[in-house]
């Protein structure tokens, strides 16, 4: 339900020799990749017969899952030219693979993890093969890339929000930097010995330089190198103190248990923008803050994705993410640095408003099946005079699609029963939170009884006609006389 930057969105395997050496024919094998196509009977197996696994929790009908598909063939591709690679490609289809997906925390497709001797290290990376490839060298220890020219630094720039560099040649301080890169995801690790680079950089031989491209202002670790002082200095160094969004910074924002506090503008300044960070001054250490410019693609998806109209910029945000949702907050008011102090303290205080999503009601809906938002729920699902049978469903889920026709039969067949109504509602825009629903699979079918609103029955049988007639009369509070039975011999009633 929850974006995860975008936020969201978030896996090879190998061979004994070759990455295209003939797998097991124990296996399925995708034709066009030479992946392995794995299910609950055999993904244990696979991790267990193969050293290096880099797997793709992938969903047919997901569209990131499909823009993914062109990077992943190439990268294969890549792979299989060159022979010096163990690893091996899979694939799950993790949407009918449930078991398989919640084993391993899969909560949004595609999601990326590489299997090393049975195990998995999370890729947080971008869906490119380029970055896909500096994954898998860096798991395969391949994860120190030799610059020799400040370009070169620069052109790495570009592909990569942050970069780190490592002077010199001592082989010492080049295992512990290898033995960082395995574990951190989102940094490119490189190595020099080039005079250009350690006098632009102002680093000397033995020392690290952490450059991103939000502030382009390098952070130099001069301290003697050990894995673990690397790690938090690589940390606390990566991001400005209030942080422009960007795909990196969504990372931090979306796959972190702490909340953020986002300022969404339509530009990069402004009297807003300062105020942002004149509060970081008071607030610093104690948030992770970043400007989210609407003009820019991810800005404007972000802020699509909050539910924040376009109107209503600028605006200010807290959003935490709670398992696979994010919880909104938002500011009302002045946006000063007084008052985003404020926000913050009321959010730390349990006293911040919370932000439900929600579409705009449809001004007029002659449909049978009525649609549902979040600011229509308590006048229509809660209303105490009726019975509300409600489909909560999202438009890329394949079984709600299915079962819309035979929907749309039940509100033919009850159309003329008074006080019963057949209704749906996309969760994917809408929050339910706010009324005590925790979805976590669709298509989802309850039916929220007049007398008892607080107890919605949940319709869990095959998804018929026959099936919904005997759950509704069953369950129904209101009276069913007027209600047209299944009969597959009346055309009329169809």
């Amino acid at each position: 339900m929850s974006l995860r930057l975008p936020t969201l969105l978030s896996v090879l395997f190998l061979l004994s020799v070759s990455l295209f050496l003939a797998p097991s024919l124990a296996y399925d094998v995708e034709e066009e990749t030479g992946s392995l196509m794995l299910t609950e009977l055999d993904f244990g197996s696979a991790i267990k017969e193969y050293d290096n696994v880099l797997v793709n929790f992938m969903a047919l009908w997901c569209r990131y899952s499909k823009k993914l598909k062109p990077e992943w063939k190439k990268l294969a591709d890549n792979l299989k030219a060159d022979k010096s690679y163990a690893v091996t490609l899979a694939k799950v289809e993790a949407y009918d693979e449930k078991k398989l997906a919640e084993q391993y925390g899969v909560e949004g497709f595609p999601t990326i993890k590489m299997f090393i001797k049975g195990t998995p290290y999370d890729y947080n990376g971008e869906r490119t093969q380029e970055a896909l490839q500096e994954f898998v060298d860096r798991m395969t220890k391949r994860s120190l890339k030799t610059v020799d020219s400040v370009a070169d630094v620069e052109n790495y720039l570009k592909q990569y929000e942050w970069v780190g560099i490592l002077a010199g040649s001592d082989s010492s301080a080049q295992s512990v930097v290898q033995d960082v890169a395995f574990k951190t995801g989102d940094v490119l690790f490189l190595t020099t010995t080039s005079d250009p680079v350690k006098s632009k950089y102002n680093i000397a031989d033995g020392q690290f330089v952490l450059v991103n491209n939000i502030s382009q202002d390098p952070a130099v670790d001069k301290d003697a190198l050990t894995a673990d002082s690397l790690t938090k200095f690589i940390e606390t160094n990566k991001f400005p103190a209030v942080a422009r969004f960007t795909k990196g910074t969504a990372e931090r924002v979306f796959l972190s248990e702490d909340p953020s506090l986002l300022l969404i503008t339509k530009g990069d300044s402004g009297t807003e923008v300062d105020a942002f960070k004149a509060a970081n001054k008071q607030l610093a250490g104690k948030i992770f803050m970043s400007t989210v410019n609407y003009n820019d693609e991810i800005g404007k998806l972000l802020t699509e994705n909050l539910g924040v109209a376009e109107t209503d910029l600028p605006s200010v945000r807290i959003v935490r993410p709670d398992r696979e949702r994010i919880r909104k907050y938002g500011l009302e008011g002045a946006i000063t640095s007084d008052s985003i102090v404020s926000f913050y303290n009321d959010y730390t205080n349990k006293k911040a408003k919370r932000f439900y999503l929600s579409q705009a009601p449809p001004a007029d809906d002659p449909n049978l099946v009525k649609t549902v938002v979040t600011s229509t729920f308590q006048n229509i699902v809660l209303d105490g005079n009726k019975d509300v049978l409600l489909h909560i469903w999202a438009p890329w889920c394949g079984h709600c699609r299915a079962m819309m026709p035979v929907y749309d039969n039940v509100a033919r067949k009850t159309r003329e029963v008074e006080n019963f109504v057949v209704a749906k509602i996309d969760a994917s825009v809408n929050d339910l939170e706010g009324f005590g629903l925790d979805i976590v699979e669709y298509p989802t079918i309850l039916l929220f009884k007049r007398n008892d609103k607080s107890n919605p029955i949940e319709f869990k049988d095959e998804r018929n006609e026959y099936k919904f007639n005997d759950f509704i009369r069953a369950n129904a509070a209101v009276n069913l006389e007027r209600m047209k039975g299944p009969n597959p011999f009346d055309k009329n009633e169809l």
